[in-house]
């Protein structure tokens, strides 16, 4: 990864097709709401230690990492794209952020993550429809996470009804706090989760 690759990356998310939607008043909603909702329902302790599941183009690892910053906090963000986490990993350092994430390259359904126990994991977006594998997904999150630990999760009903994941928290331990639907947009009604670790 160069300054010239990034710059390729900064220029193709301004392409028209990208750009258009970037601008659009439904990509901005669904970022307001996701990132509101985050920061009404979700308390940064000193020291947490969180974990992102999807890194996509960065910017809600970006937010996450930045939340953490000031309270001792790390992020550690996976995605199985090596393109993607190399591009994020150095434009993280490029850009100065004052709190970068640990960057791990690899399937979240297999790898082994630096921190064995997390306060806090998120997965938002189109990350668990691309990871394809529902239940596998749920119970690796469980496992990665302390008792009494947070999860925030937002997903797209197009791609799953909360009423799957609703049915089978009970089974990996986790227990639903809070959840609010966004539907003002019908082609992207979406959903946003608190989830506790029971045990």
């Amino acid at each position: 990864m160069n300054d010239q690759q990034l710059l390729q990356f900064y220029l193709n998310m301004r392409e028209p097709e990208a750009y258009q939607w970037n601008l659009s008043p439904r990509s901005l909603y669904l970022e307001l709401e996701t990132r509101d909702f985050f920061s009404r329902h979700f308390e940064i302790r000193d020291g947490m230690k969180a974990c992102n599941i999807g890194i996509g183009v960065g910017e809600w690892d970006d937010f996450i990492s930045y939340s953490l910053h000031g309270s001792g906090g790390q992020l550690t963000s996976v995605d199985i794209d090596q393109q993607i986490c190399d591009t994020f990993r150095f434009r993280q350092e490029r850009e100065g952020h004052t709190n970068p994430s640990t960057v791990i390259c690899n399937d979240i359904l297999t790898c082994e993550l630096p921190q064995v126990e997390y306060d806090l994991v998120t997965m938002i977006g189109s990350a668990l429809h691309e990871i394809g594998a529902y239940t596998q997904t749920f119970e690796k999150i469980s496992e990665i996470m302390r008792p009494g630990g947070y999860f925030m999760y937002m997903d797209f009903d197009k791609y799953h009804k909360k009423e799957e994941l609703l049915a089978l928290l009970p089974k990996i331990n986790m227990e639903i706090e809070h959840v609010e639907e966004y539907k003002r947009y019908s082609s992207i009604s979406f959903y946003c989760m608190k989830i506790r670790k029971t045990a």
